[in-house]
């Protein structure tokens, strides 16, 4: 029996990824974590510095139904930090001034500027602006940098808003995330890589098809490879109601692929 996983979806934002000026490792890294909390990514988008489009991609999250959504990037003080305006205005809300927000703000600038990081602790507008959150919003401590990260819960989704400084959204994802999700996962996800003893991967298509067709809970993907090369790697991955459940729904349908590729690769 197929089990339903949570639908995450993730949002990256920023000019300078899709400029090519930074690679993005941040999601790569969120995705890591969320599969260590048995949770997968349905669907992921990388965006520019604009607010209408940051709109669009959290209405789209909603409307195909992504209970989680998790945003990277735009949270900071300057003009093209508009991932809370655009969140704000995908859920027709406002913005508002929130004082927890501005207490972290607060210390940390009192902090950084301690450190010798900044030159002066005073809440400066720009500064100011980074505790200016959604509605209802709540904000999500960071004792990195300056910007909070920010949680936002409707009826339909959990909006988790992240900076986009790897060490601030680390920070915030292992302390303050990090139990939140804990707390709603409720399946198990466990995946493993095998080589197949064969050359082709069109001749692999109708084995993984079959395998597939049977094992109908499990996901099966080749790993691309130049034609030629001795053995192919599969990966497969499933999700179940328990961590046993779900590894042995790999061990069956790994052995079935042996099976079927070692039956091929004799007769030829």
């Amino acid at each position: 029996m197929e089990v339903e996983s949570i639908k995450i979806g993730l949002l990256v934002i920023g000019n300078e990824i899709l400029d090519g000026v930074i690679a993005d490792t941040n999601s790569h890294w969120i995705i890591s974590q969320l599969k260590a909390l048995n949770m997968q990514v349905w669907e992921q988008m990388t965006i520019r510095d604009n607010e209408s489009e940051i709109t669009k991609a959290i209405r789209r999250f909603v409307s195909d139904s992504c209970s989680i959504i998790i945003t990277i990037g735009g949270l900071g003080p300057t003009h093209d930090d508009k991932t809370l305006k655009g969140v704000a205005e995908a859920l027709n809300s406002s913005l508002e001034l929130n004082a927890e927000a501005l207490s972290i703000v607060t210390r940390q600038y009192l902090e950084l500027y301690r450190e010798g990081k900044v030159d002066t602790p005073e809440i400066i507008e720009s500064r100011k602006k980074m505790a200016i959150l959604p509605r209802g919003a709540k904000p999500l401590d960071n004792k990195i940098g300056g910007a909070p990260g920010v949680l936002l819960k409707t009826k339909e989704s959990m909006i988790i808003c992240l900076p986009g400084v790897p060490q601030e959204m680390i920070w915030i994802f292992e302390n303050q995330v990090k139990p939140l999700l804990k707390a709603k996962s409720n399946t198990f996800y466990a995946e493993k890589i095998i080589l197949i003893p064969l050359k082709d991967e069109s001749i692999l298509a109708s084995i993984i098809d079959e395998v597939m067709r049977r094992e109908n809970s499990v996901y099966i993907k080749s790993m691309v490879k130049p034609y030629g090369e001795s053995g192919i790697k599969i990966w497969i991955s499933t999700i179940g109601r328990s961590k046993k459940e779900a590894e042995d729904r790999l061990e069956k349908a790994s052995a079935f692929l042996a099976q079927l590729s070692n039956e091929i690769a004799v007769k030829k």
